[in-house]
C-alpha cells in the first residue's frame, strides 16, 4: 500500500505544470528590473541625474543576465525595449533636455518595464483619466475654435501619450497600436484645420473610442486554454488509475488479512 501512495504522490508532483517553477527566476529579475527603473525615476524626479544614470547602469547588467528566453520579448519589442533603456540614459547627460523631459523620459521606461513584469492590471492604465480629460479639453476648445488653447492641449496629450507609448506597444495588439497612432498622427499633421472643420472634431472621437479599447483590453492569459485542458485531462487520467489500483491493491490486501485471520480462526478451533 505504501508504495501505491508513493507513486501517487510521485503523479501529483508531476500533474503541477511546471511553469509555476520555470517563471519563479525569470518574474525576479523582471521584479528586479522593474525596482532599479523606479528608483532612477524617482532619483530623476529629485533632479540626481548623475545617480539615476548609475542606477541605470545596474539595470542594463540585470537585463543582460536575463536569458533570451526568459526575456519575454519579440525581436520588434526588444527594440522598443533597448530604445527605451537608450533614450534614457542619453536624456540624463543631455544638457539642452529639460526637467520635464527627462521625468517623462524615465517614467516611459518604468512603464515599459512594468508593463512586462505585469500581468494584470500595468500602471499605464492608470493614466486613463489624464489622457481621456485632455481629449475632452481639446475637443471644447476645437468646438468653440480657441486655436491656441486646442494647440496647447493637444502638445500637452502628446507628451502625456509618448509617455506611455513604449508600454502600449508591449501590451497591445499591434492592429490597435497601428489605429491609434494613425488617428494622432492624422490629428497632428492636419492640427491646423481642426478648428475650422466637423472632419477634424470627429478624428479626436476617434482617438476617444481607439483609446478607450486599449484602456479596457484585458490581459490575455499566458497559457493556451486547449493545452490546459489537454494538462488537466491526461493528470486526471494518471490521478484516477493510481486511485483505482491503490484502491485494487488494498481490497485485495484487506481480503488475504480477513481469509488469513478466518483461517488462523478455524485452525485454532479444529
Amino acid at each position: 500500500m505504501r508504495g501505491v501512495f508513493a507513486l501517487f504522490l510521485i503523479g501529483c508532483f508531476l500533474f503541477i505544470p511546471l511553469t509555476v517553477f520555470a517563471d519563479h527566476g525569470e518574474g525576479d529579475h523582471w521584479k528586479k528590473l522593474s525596482e532599479l527603473s523606479y528608483k532612477a525615476l524617482q532619483l530623476t524626479k529629485e533632479e540626481k541625474y548623475a545617480d539615476a544614470k548609475d542606477v541605470l547602469g545596474y539595470f542594463e547588467r540585470e537585463y543582460h543576465e536575463l536569458a533570451d528566453a526568459d526575456k519575454d520579448l519579440s525581436i520588434h519589442h526588444l527594440r522598443i525595449f533597448s530604445t527605451s533603456y537608450d533614450e534614457s540614459v542619453k536624456v540624463l547627460t543631455e544638457v539642452a533636455a529639460s526637467h520635464e523631459e527627462r521625468v517623462n523620459t524615465l517614467m516611459g521606461l518604468h512603464l515599459l518595464v512594468d508593463a512586462v513584469h505585469t500581468d494584470h492590471q500595468p500602471l499605464w492604465k492608470s493614466t486613463q483619466n489624464e489622457l481621456m480629460s485632455m481629449l475632452e479639453k481639446m475637443e471644447g476648445a476645437a468646438a468653440d475654435q480657441e486655436l491656441q488653447s486646442f494647440y496647447a492641449y493637444f502638445n500637452q496629450f502628446l507628451v502625456k501619450y509618448d509617455k506611455i507609448h513604449p508600454a502600449l506597444s508591449v501590451d497591445l495588439p499591434a492592429e490597435l497600436l497601428s489605429r491609434i497612432d494613425s488617428y494622432v498622427k492624422y490629428l497632428d499633421e492636419n492640427r491646423s484645420l481642426v478648428v475650422t472643420t466637423d472632419h477634424q472634431l470627429q478624428q479626436i472621437k476617434f482617438i476617444e473610442a481607439a483609446l478607450k479599447d486599449a484602456y479596457d483590453q484585458k490581459q490575455e492569459d499566458s497559457a493556451d486554454p486547449s493545452i490546459l485542458w489537454l494538462i488537466f485531462t491526461v493528470g486526471g487520467g494518471i490521478i484516477s488509475t493510481l486511485f483505482y489500483v491503490g484502491w485494487r491493491k488494498y481490497s485485495e490486501e484487506k481480503k488475504g488479512i480477513q481469509t488469513f485471520s478466518k483461517q488462523k480462526e478455524y485452525n485454532r478451533f479444529r
